[in-house]
């Protein structure tokens, strides 16, 4: 009898030992993710919750990721804009930011190559704080989209729901692998 109730011990303190530190471990830490630009990011026209950055949020978290995903958009923004509103666009603690904008700087006149130096810019400041960036730019952005009546709200040439979850599915793998690469950062 008593080594049955030796046994029965030993097998308790097996089980203490293996699942209850598992038990005590916490969940994969929350990587925060900022979307930054002008009305692509807000989301004008559109309910919060068919925004780009919410459905990016929703698709993250379909995948398993324990994320929060911020909206830095502002209607009419420009490149320099954004640059000059980084600190605030940009919450403490985000880990990976999506830059969607340059739209409005083309259609104000300012050439490509000074948007892609605004945003090469923006890259580098993040890149100096140790947050990795991902720019959303053509192909990826395609500007045909906005003529499709199917993902543009009626009369307008903004993106409805269906347009920002086509968007979400042509960014997503890209995004996920980056926000993987950053919990792995954050738990070592």
């Amino acid at each position: 009898m008593a080594s049955l109730r030796n046994l029965f011990a030993s097998f308790a303190l097996g089980v203490l030992f293996f699942v209850v530190p598992a038990a005590l471990q916490p969940a994969a830490a929350q990587v925060q993710v900022a979307v930054i630009g002008d009305s692509n990011v807000y989301g004008k026209g559109v309910p919060t919750s068919e925004n780009y950055p919410s459905q990016l949020e929703a698709a993250l978290k379909a995948r398993g990721l324990n994320v929060s995903v911020s909206n830095g958009g502002v209607n009419g923004d420009t490149s320099a804009g954004l640059a000059g509103r980084l600190d605030s666009a940009v919450p403490a603690g985000t880990r990976v930011v999506v830059i969607w904008v340059g739209v409005n700087d083309v259609r104000r006149g300012v050439s490509r190559a000074e948007v892609q130096a605004n945003v090469a810019a923006i890259m580098s400041r993040l890149r100096a704080k140790g947050i990795e960036s991902y720019f959303i730019r053509p192909p990826v952005y395609n500007v045909e989209d906005h003529k499709n009546p199917a993902l543009i709200l009626q009369g307008d040439n903004h993106f409805n729901a269906a347009g920002y979850r086509k968007m979400v599915g042509k960014t997503i793998g890209t995004i996920a692998s980056m926000v993987s690469k950053a919990a792995k950062k954050k738990a070592a």
